[in-house]
């Protein structure tokens, strides 16, 4: 876990190095608690005295855990700094003595950083024991990796060429998603729902988040042996519009649910950050609602506050999602549900993440991210789920035929198969749009008519996927790039 290397912190592990002095040294004063297991928590803290160790240890109890836990040697706690490799950090694991070194315990939160160094203790157990491996030692060929779906990101893999960043490093990405995956229970669940905007969050959010890819936590389970655990769903937008005969500035949101059982409650904390026009700082507006069901979940926004604080332009919706019996979350990615506020109609418009303006993508060029690896997708006017990016080798873009079906923004499987040969015949239909189609075939039929497409239908990762050049023939679709954020807007009604 990292924390920025300011200009003081600079100078001070400058005058460190050159006068042979060190960080976190252990004094003769310290406090002990041992657990059952034997783990034994040092203090060289005041302030972290027994009875607080203990806490921590009941904390630590919180987060799924297997046999992994009664390796665990020993959890050291300091008040002092330290410097890591990639700059001041207020936590470390030694794999080699099983210890876990806690920083700076007087002014950090000193849980949070615990669960991720724990992340690091479970990762590199079950990974040496079931598949004889070390995170510093995966490849883009592992298991992990091909579950993980970083392809085109600037991994710093085994053997990488890429100066070392922190957020990039798959065994700090691996402890992370630990915390996502197993630790959401060590904190107690929040007393107002929205508070869960900001309960937890993935140090590296250009990624996929672990929480949407129900595999990755299947892996781990199959692992370390843990019972199986359904995961919850990412809220995609379906519908945001004016209200009707409402106050000007208030909309209506729409959103699937996160729940995959008609019974569950699920907790969702919404927030909307509009950046205003004199300084492009965020203003940010929260909301929350308990829903109960698979049914969507509506919620209304009221953009009257943000605009009278300063007039924005443009602004971006989260939503995270808790389900607080099953200890799950899950949020947005910072790069979905972009938006413009149309100042006359008081309505929102899609747009793609403004990644220029907001110079992420200087930061991103910096640290070996050359261009974009997702494709995101806005099907009339509605952003959907983030996707992999599918290109053949002429560059040819495609995309999920998943994506045409009657329900706009949901993307369910909606093919018909017209024979049982082995599915490479599929027929749409998507409103006025009969579509026949037959895999690596670049014959179509649309409304009885054949036509011959640019591009064979192929099977890219587990769909069949058309070539964005062919959407105009198939179904009317008319599309508009955004190269800059690697936005694709679909307008086919």
């Amino acid at each position: 876990m990292r924390i920025r290397l300011t200009a003081y912190s600079l100078l001070l592990t400058m005058c460190i190095i050159f006068s042979g002095a060190a960080y976190a040294q252990e004094s003769s004063e310290s406090v002990t608690y041992t657990s059952p297991e034997g783990i034994q928590f040092i203090s060289y803290s005041e302030v972290w005295n027994e009875p607080k160790l203990k806490e921590l240890y009941a904390a630590l109890l919180q987060c799924e855990h297997g046999e992994e836990l009664s390796v665990l040697k020993k959890v050291i706690l300091y008040s002092e700094k330290s410097i890591g490799k990639s700059g001041s950090r207020v936590g470390s694991y030694n794999v080699e003595t099983q210890t876990i070194k806690l920083y700076e315990v007087e002014s950090t939160p000193v849980i949070r950083t615990l669960i991720h160094e724990y992340g690091h203790h479970f990762t590199y157990y079950w990974l040496q024991k079931k598949e004889g491996t070390y995170p510093g030692q995966l490849t883009e060929s592992s298991s992990w990796a091909k579950i993980r779906q970083l392809d085109g990101f600037p991994i710093r893999w085994s053997g990488s060429l890429l100066p070392y960043v922190h957020r990039w490093d798959p065994g700090e990405i691996m402890a992370e998603d630990y915390v996502l995956l197993f630790g959401v229970g060590v904190e107690p669940m929040p007393s107002r729902v929205p508070n869960i905007v900001n309960l937890l969050r993935h140090e590296n959010e250009y990624i996929p988040s672990a929480e949407s890819i129900p595999a990755l936590r299947q892996y781990w389970e199959k692992l370390a042996g843990f019972p199986s655990k359904e995961s919850i769903k990412l809220p995609l937008l379906q519908q945001w519009s004016a209200t009707k005969d409402g106050e000007p500035g208030t909309n209506r949101l729409v959103f699937s649910s996160s729940a995959t059982r008609d019974d569950q409650l699920i907790q969702y904390g919404i927030q909307v950050s509009g950046y205003n026009l004199k300084d492009g700082l965020p203003m940010n507006w929260t909301t929350a609602v308990n829903a109960t069901g698979k049914s969507p979940v509506e919620v209304k926004l009221d953009l009257r506050s943000l605009q009278e604080q300063q007039p924005f332009v443009d602004g971006s919706i989260q939503i995270w999602a808790l389900d607080p019996a099953s200890k799950q979350l899950i949020y947005t990615p910072f790069y979905m549900n972009w938006f413009s506020f149309e100042r006359i109609s008081k309505s929102l418009r899609a747009i793609p993440p403004p990644f220029m303006s907001k110079a992420l993508t200087e930061t991103m060029d910096k640290e070996g991210m050359q261009s974009w690896p997702l494709l995101l997708v806005m099907m009339n006017g509605m952003p959907l789920a983030p996707m992999q990016r599918f290109e053949d080798k002429e560059k040819n873009v495609y995309v999920p035929l998943s994506l045409f079906n009657e329900i706009t923004g949901v993307a369910s499987k909606e093919h018909k198969i017209l024979d049982n040969d082995e599915g490479r015949r599929i027929k749409i239909k998507y409103k006025q749009y009969t579509v026949q189609l037959q895999m690596d075939e670049q014959l179509a039929t649309v409304n009885g008519t054949q036509i011959k497409l640019s591009q064979r239908i192929r099977r890219m990762g587990t769909e069949p996927m058309v070539a964005v050049d062919d959407l105009k023939a198939l179904f009317g679709a008319t599309l508009k790039w955004d190269e800059a954020g690697n936005s694709l807007s679909i307008e086919a009604l």
